[in-house]
Formats: C-alpha cells, structure tokens, sequence
C-alpha cells in the first residue's frame, strides 16, 4: 500500500514510514490526540517545514507532537496572563482548523504559541457561552439549585431507620 504525504506529497509504503522509530512514536501520538486535533494535525505540521522545500524530518514531527499533546491534555489553557480557562480538545481543533483556513504570515513557524493565542481565545469564548448558557438558565429557573447538606439522599436504608428509632427513643423517654 502506497501512502502519499498530504502536506509534502512524499510516497512510500506504510512499512517503509513504520520502520522509523520517531514515525512510529508519531503515529502513535497522534492515535491518542482528540478526533478535533489529529484529522487537522498533519495540515498543521505544514505550517513548520523548511523553507528549502524538503519535508519535516520525522524527529522534528514527532517533538511538535509531543507538545501538542502536552498543550491539548492540560486540564487549563492560559495565554498572555489572561484568565485560565477550562482545555478541550475541541478548542485545539478549531484553532488548528482557524490556522488552516488563514495562515499565518511568517513562515515556517518555529513554535506553538499562534496556536496558543488562537485556541485561548476559543477557549475563553466557549467558557463565556456556557456561563452565559448557566447565567440565564438560573435566572429562568431551568436550573436546579443544589440540595442542601441536610438532604438525606445520600443517606442509607440502615442509617435513616437508625436516626428514627433514636428520635422516637428520645421522645418517648420525655
């Protein structure tokens, strides 16, 4: 089976592209990015070959991957001392995909931080959705308020027929 390269148009078998030990590690990094990130990961790896027109050597692709994962698995995302916002992977997506549709200006790039700045403000932009999704539906009264500590919910059988047999014990010893 011939593979082609969709950012270099390089062509080799899958066996000859597994039989590097970083290809491999690569590959297998980008099985365990999120579905947003690794369908758009190869194009976004584009944006750091070369200027000299040759391909980006596998250890180079396999140390931008490992950074990706490092960015996309924190469980915060913060740019530019801006508040920490919560991290999905459907925020790195979509930055990619932003990247991809308009890139940038200078290249090749050298590091992820245009990636940084775009998924941060996606990020702060879905996190200002759903508080303003949370905001109204409290104010509707479509949310349920939390229950008090003294609902006995959590309360087993045994216990709630333990703290009645007390309360009726103490009654009738009045």
């Amino acid at each position: 089976m011939k593979l082609i390269c969709p950012s270099c148009g390089a062509i080799h078998s899958a066996e000859a592209w597994l039989a590097d030990a970083d290809a491999r590690q690569a590959f297998r990094i980008m099985g365990e990015l999120p579905w947003e990130v690794s369908r758009r990961a190869l194009q976004y790896l584009a944006f750091f070959r070369p200027n000299t027109g040759r391909g980006l050597a596998w250890s180079k692709t396999l140390r931008l991957l490992t950074e990706i994962k490092g960015l996309v698995s924190d469980p915060h995302i913060q740019w530019d001392r801006g508040v920490a916002r919560p991290n999905s992977g459907r925020a790195w997506g979509l930055a990619m995909e932003r990247l991809i549709e308009n890139p940038p200006k200078r290249l090749p790039l050298t590091n992820h931080n245009y990636l940084r700045a775009v998924a941060y403000e996606i990020a702060n932009e879905m996190d200002r959705a759903n508080e303003v999704a949370r905001n109204q539906a409290e104010r509707t009264g479509a949310a349920r308020p939390a229950r008090p500590e003294s609902d006995f919910s959590s309360v087993s059988v045994e216990e709630m027929r333990a703290i009645r047999e007390e309360r009726l014990g103490k009654r009738g010893a009045r």
